[in-house]
């Protein structure tokens, strides 16, 4: 093995064990009460599979087999005054490591990015756009979904987890053992939603928890329809149908919400052959190409009154996979208002191929060629959008840029929708092959605090914010992150102060676990 770049060992946290009985991990330094409740991570565990044909592996990161997290943060029922935090982690797709396992093969299934044979024939290839579709609404331990995960998901059972990824599937999960009872699509919620992609990033009302998203079907008209999924009733009502000429199928990770309308961002980043050559190449990376020379297309949708697309707003080409918030400002002149977007921004998608395993892990042969793809934060203005009347087109401005912002990117929850100033997230400064740090961004000022273990190798995932009960100011919180330990080879979950991101406390495990992609922290009640 080549030593690790920079001196900076990784690997550790790409192909982590499962934890599927709570184990108490040991503290140190204290977690607040307002951390108090169960934090929920998903992401990626394992990619090297052994079998009788020799190991099999999963070779682009989104591609590795999911594990869901499950850190129980409560006072300590035996020391007053003390936190206890157990750690209980699960294996999602069972089922089709035995597949590997058994030497079965793997790649007629559709995948984000796997690398194929490139000595298969074209008679296989051929065979394999007409294999019989995959088995997961049946065999739940079949798919492999982990991008996100919410408990209480509108129009789900009560009781369960549901993870999404950037397919119309959905998989659910029992809350307490995380086993995987279920495989649903779109189509349970409304017969139209029946195109294959969607966001791996619904939306929530921050007051009635309604569920937004959008699904797109391919065609000679790339077909995205909007919806909403009551949280009291669990009904599902499409808010807008965008389809027509020159309207293309494009991989759209997140999109905005804000406080009254949805914002669908079409960057050109779009499926080739309308869609159908996914079937072609097996994988979503394969079937995209970016066109640096289109316009990104900006569709407001009301979300409200029923008017459904009410402007649309073009801008330069760019890639992004996060927005971080959107927001209104009141024109009273014109009873119009400006929509601010904030989003995570690359010039193209080359950080697409950066993920690969050989570029992320620190032994790996194509390491650090992610250098130039570091992103902005880049803050849009759709100016002048009205709530009630004409159809508006316009330009989208930017309103301000700011190098250097942290990627999945988080907030204050309490400021979803409305104007916020600071966001959080995982950097590249350049001391390891993957990510190095977390960053507390300040959108009003561009300054930037960096939490970091540097020149020790510790590699962070994702911070979930958690408000203080007791704070006012929008960074009055917490920031819960699982961090790897390179030189031990052990994890931690690490509470930062989100005011001035110092170390609070940290639970530490035995073993290294996985840098997943997200979570999300409830109270417990």
């Amino acid at each position: 093995m080549p030593a690790p770049y920079k001196n900076w060992p990784n690997d550790a946290a790409f192909d982590t064990p499962e934890t599927p009985t709570p184990t108490e991990l040991a503290i140190t330094g204290t977690f607040p009460p307002s951390v108090h409740g169960t934090l929920y991570r998903t992401g990626p565990a394992g990619y090297n599979i052994p079998t009788p044909n020799g190991p099999y592996r999963r070779s682009h990161w989104f591609d590795g087999f999911s594990q869901i997290h499950r850190f129980e943060i409560t006072p300590h029922p035996e020391d007053p005054g003390t936190t206890r935090v157990l750690y209980t982690s699960r294996n999602q797709t069972d089922e089709l490591l035995e597949e590997a396992r058994r030497g079965r093969n793997l790649d007629n299934y559709i995948t984000f990015g796997q690398k194929r044979d490139p000595c298969v024939s074209f008679f296989q290839k051929v065979k394999a756009v007409f294999a019989a579709a995959d088995p997961g609404k049946t065999r739940p331990g079949m798919v492999n979904v982990g991008v996100t995960v919410r408990p209480g998901v509108p129009g789900t059972s009560e009781g369960t987890v549901t993870a999404l990824t950037d397919a119309s599937v959905i998989q659910v999960l029992d809350r307490e053992s995380l086993e995987p009872t279920g495989v649903v699509d779109q189509t349970g919620w409304h017969s139209d939603l029946k195109g294959p992609m969607s966001s791996a990033h619904a939306a929530y009302d921050p007051e009635t928890g309604d569920l937004y998203n959008y699904n797109l079907a391919f065609g000679r008209h790339a077909t995205y329809r909007v919806f909403r999924v009551s949280a009291e009733t669990g009904e599902t009502e499409i808010l807008a149908t965008i389809t027509g000429p020159g309207v293309q199928p494009a991989y759209i990770h997140s999109f905005f919400l804000s406080g009254d309308f949805v914002v669908l961002c079409v960057w050109p980043l779009y499926f080739t052959g309308y869609g159908a050559s996914i079937l072609w190449t097996r994988n979503i990376i394969d079937a995209l190409k970016f066109n640096a020379n289109a316009e990104t297309k900006w569709f407001v949708v009301d979300r409200r009154r029923g008017r459904g697309v009410v402007a649309t707003f073009t801008s330069p080409a760019f890639f992004a996979f996060h927005t971080v918030n959107a927001f209104q400002e009141e024109n009273e002149e014109d009873g119009t208002v400006d929509i601010v977007c904030d989003i995570i921004q690359f010039k193209d998608d080359d950080v697409m191929r950066h993920l690969y395993y050989e570029n992320v892990l620190s032994t790996g042969n194509g390491r650090a060629v992610h250098d130039g793809s570091r992103p902005s934060l880049v803050r849009y203005k759709l100016a002048g959008v009205p709530k009630e009347g004409v159809r508006k087109t316009g330009k989208a401005e930017v309103a301000k840029r700011i190098e250097g912002a942290g990627e999945l990117p988080t907030i204050n929850a309490k400021y979803a929708t409305r104007k916020s100033r600071y966001t959080y997230g995982i950097v590249d400064r350049g001391y390891s092959s993957f990510v190095d740090g977390l960053a507390k961004t300040d959108i009003e000022t561009g300054e930037i605090t960096y939490w970091g273990q540097e020149p020790k190798p510790h590699t962070p995932g994702e911070a979930v914010f958690i408000p203080d009960e007791a704070g006012e100011s929008e960074d009055a919180g917490y920031l819960l992150s699982v961090v790897l330990d390179g030189d031990s080879g052990t994890s931690y979950l690490v509470c930062l102060s989100s005011r001035d991101m110092t170390e609070v406390g940290r639970a530490e495990c035995s073993h290294a676990m996985s840098i997943g992609l997200h979570g999300t922290h409830t109270r417990n009640l």
